[in-house]
Formats: C-alpha cells, sequence, structure tokens
C-alpha cells in the first residue's frame, strides 16, 4: 500500500518539474522580504505567538516544512512519521544571494536550489525555520555552497523514499545504530538526508554520530525521535535555536495555500512586490523577477487560523524515553 502510494505521488509530482503550478508568481513584502518569525514553539499549530522579529536569514538555518497535500501526510503515515514532513537548508548562492537547498522541491521529484525570498513566500503549507546560532565561518560558508551547487537539480532519492515504509530502510530501533552513516556528496537525497548531509559536509555537525538517511524533518522539529538513536542524538540540539513559526505578515498565521497571489489583491499592510517566474534552460528553475508593486490597504486583513486544531498521534514523538 505505502509503495502503491508513494510511486503515484512520484510519478504525478516529477511530470512538471518546472512548470507554472511549481513556481507560481508571488507576493514578496518590500520592506520584510524575507518575512518575519514569531516567538519559538514546538508546536506544528498555527498561532499569532507575539513578539514577532522581522527574520534575519543566514546560511545554515533550517526550514522545516508541511504541506497540505494529503496524499504526501498519508505517505508519510505509512513511514511512522508526522508534520513537518519536508525539510530544507539556507545556504549562500553564487550570486550573493540567499537561496534554499531542498530535495523534493515542491512535492516534485528533484532537488533545487532557489532564491529564499522567493520560496519563503510561494511556498503552498506552513514553514516554521531554526535560526543558526553562531554565523558560519567563510570556509563552512564555502562548503555549504559547494554541496548545495552539487546537489541542484538533481533527481529525488525516490527508490529510498519507497523504501521508508517497509523493512528496507536504514531507520530502525536497532539498525540506525550501524546503518544510515554520513555519504557525502552523492546525486540523490531524501529531504531530511539532504539537510543533515550538507551540515556535516559543511563541518557543523559531527558526522560520526549524525545518520543522514535516517533522520527525518520531524526529529530536527522536535529534537525528539521515535527512533532511539536519532533521539539520542539529534543532529540540530545545540547549535540551532527551537522551531520558530514563519509569517510574511505580523497578525497573520496562515498555511501558505492561503496567501494572496497575483493576480489576486494583496492584502498586507506594506508595500509588496509582484514577483513573476521567468523561465530560460529546460529542466532549471525560473528565474524570479520584480515585474511591479503594490501599495498595502490602509487596514490589513488578519489572516488568522480559527479553525480548531486537534494533536494527531503522529505530530509529535512521544516523550516515554529520555535521553542519555
Amino acid at each position: 500500500m505505502f509503495a502503491a502510494v508513494a510511486l503515484s505521488l512520484a510519478v504525478s509530482s516529477g511530470a512538471d518539474p518546472v512548470g507554472p503550478t511549481r513556481y507560481p508568481p508571488a507576493y514578496i513584502p518590500v520592506e520584510a522580504p524575507f518575512g518575519y518569525l514569531y516567538s519559538p514553539a514546538a508546536d506544528v499549530h498555527l498561532a499569532v505567538r507575539l513578539p514577532a522579529t522581522q527574520y534575519a536569514p543566514k546560511a545554515g538555518d533550517v526550514l522545516l516544512m508541511s504541506n497540505t497535500n494529503r496524499l504526501w501526510t498519508l505517505a508519510y503515515r505509512f513511514a511512522l512519521t508526522g508534520k513537518p514532513g519536508h525539510s530544507g537548508i539556507v545556504v549562500a548562492m553564487p550570486d550573493g544571494q540567499l537561496g534554499i537547498l531542498e530535495a523534493g522541491y515542491t512535492s516534485t521529484t528533484w532537488t533545487r536550489l532557489t532564491a529564499l525570498d522567493y520560496k519563503l513566500n510561494q511556498y503552498p503549507g506552513s514553514i516554521w525555520v531554526r535560526q543558526r546560532f553562531v554565523p558560519l565561518t567563510p570556509e563552512q560558508d564555502a562548503r555549504l555552497t559547494e554541496f548545495a551547487l552539487h546537489a541542484a537539480d538533481q533527481p529525488y532519492a525516490t527508490v529510498r523514499f519507497l523504501s521508508q515504509g517497509t523493512p528496507f530502510r536504514t531507520r530502525g530501533p536497532i539498525r540506525t545504530e550501524f546503518m544510515g552513516r554520513p555519504q557525502g556528496m552523492r546525486d540523490r537525497y531524501l529531504c531530511g538526508e539532504l539537510v543533515v548531509e550538507s551540515l556535516v559536509y559543511a563541518g557543523l555537525v559531527d558526522p560520526q554520530t549524525a545518520r543522514p538517511s535516517a533522520t527525518y524533518p520531524q526529529d530536527m522539529f522536535y529534537d525528539r525521535s521515535r527512533n532511539p538513536y536519532i533521539d539520542r542524538h539529534p543532529p540540530l540540539a545545540g547549535g540551532w535555536a527551537p522551531p520558530a513559526e514563519w509569517t510574511p505578515v505580523v497578525g497573520w498565521a496562515v498555511k501558505g495555500e492561503e496567501l494572496p497571489k497575483p493576480p489576486s489583491a494583496w492584502l498586507g499592510d506594506r508595500p509588496a512586490n509582484v514577483v513573476y517566474p521567468v523561465y530560460s534552460s529546460p529542466n532549471k528553475p525560473p528565474t524570479p523577477v520584480v515585474v511591479g508593486q503594490v501599495p498595502g490597504e490602509l487596514y490589513p486583513v488578519a489572516f488568522v487560523e480559527q479553525r480548531s486544531q486537534r494533536v494527531g498521534l503522529f505530530d509529535r514523538p512521544p516523550l516515554l524515553r529520555r535521553r542519555r
């Protein structure tokens, strides 16, 4: 069952890797192109947790994401994990901009490196940010960029994804102790694997304890895991701040699919740039280009998630075990 669901996802998601459904137009607020972060909370439920601070991204920050796609949610249930189900890492791109590297870009079967401000404001799901406490050294920064340029535009590790719901995976109560060690640069990655491998390559995570192919985004969100080994060796613990919910406008706590996008009216309280993707090379991500600007509304609309949200069985790992 899991294999059938996952395979259908892989086929349908990868059919249009750089089409308009993957790179829609977006509004990017002028004064805060990278948006804001609410107060940290290890909680996947959307809420306005004031105070909010303007997000000042830096290379090494880890983004944890949750798409609203029900089929992906079902697939992760078979892998015994839950929200958030996707991850990416902030890197410096060769042109000096900050980008985000992610395997399985927007539910496709590709690894992409895209401009961070564009990605944040067009992603159809929810985003949390774990900020790096200490900025990267020039050498660490360069190695992270080197890794990103190697991994970008490679296919997703579909076969390893299919194995996550089977006994043929590196994640298990005993096997993770001995399997799933860092492999360095390779041609295909899972999303969580990509983040941990890149951090190991940059010298930010201990290669002796890291288990990239056995680490899921949820493990990096909570610094807790259903897997005993990962629970004892959470890769981001100590070096990254707790997860903080991202928002484009203070007062909003909304899934990305509900954000206004061109040509719909912009409902923020400050001006926003209108950004459209410009395509050039086949099978390459388009370049986000500012084509205009819209003013802010006099009275902003509060896009606040009002629906009651229960804590599901998979929404957080159990806390029955304690680390060493």
